[in-house]
């Protein structure tokens, strides 16, 4: 008994090792050359975080900044705000166009979609609700990647420009971890089944 519990448990082990180093692999070939700091798009693609009382927070303020500098450069000329807007950590998507109108931006050029409740669907909703085809993606570091990965399965001409972070140690290697343990698998599966985006619109 306890021979086949130790067996079973270590194929489990080596599945999930092996759907960890598959993933990253797929992640990395997918966004090879796509990290551009000085990339151009007609759309650029912000990707929602937490907001706290309506206020971004820390990282999705650093996303905000980034695409603020894009927008500022004529790097891109429209925005698309994407996240869950009816989380219960807050309307990530009302934060991100009201501290884009508050820093200048004209409301004309932000659309909302409020349905991005994850990476998976803010690429699948992009190309097929918002009809774009090629866009620069904010975010930071450790997400970045797997987000250009997945839009790109998408058929969204994506790049990506990383957004500042001041997370600390821990909070960085916490993101890393869940990054590759769980978050990049799972982004493989995805794109691999590719169920289509949450049909909603606003």
């Amino acid at each position: 008994m306890f021979a086949i519990l130790r067996r079973l448990i270590r194929y489990a082990v080596i599945t999930a090792v092996l759907a960890m180093v598959a993933s990253s692999a797929w992640v990395q070939w997918e966004s090879r050359s796509r990290i551009q700091q000085d990339a151009s798009r007609p759309w650029v693609v912000v990707l929602g975080d937490r907001v706290h009382d309506g206020e971004p927070s820390v990282y999705l303020r650093e996303r905000l900044d980034t695409a603020l500098t894009i927008l500022r450069e004529n790097r891109a000329q429209r925005v698309l705000v994407s996240g869950h807007a009816a989380s219960t950590k807050g309307d990530e998507v009302a934060g991100m166009r009201k501290y884009l109108e508050e820093s200048g931006v004209d409301a004309g050029t932000i659309t909302d979609d409020r349905f991005g409740v994850t990476t998976y669907n803010t690429c699948a909703r992009a190309r097929t609700v918002f009809g774009i085809d090629q866009a620069i993606l904010v975010t930071q570091d450790f997400h970045l990647r797997r987000a250009v990965a997945l839009c790109h399965a998408q058929g969204i001409d994506a790049v990506g420009v990383e957004a500042d972070s001041d997370a600390g140690v821990y909070l960085t290697v916490r993101n890393w971890v869940r990054e590759v343990t769980l978050s990049r698998p799972k982004a493989a599966l995805d794109a691999l089944r590719d169920p289509g985006p949450v049909s909603r619109d606003r």
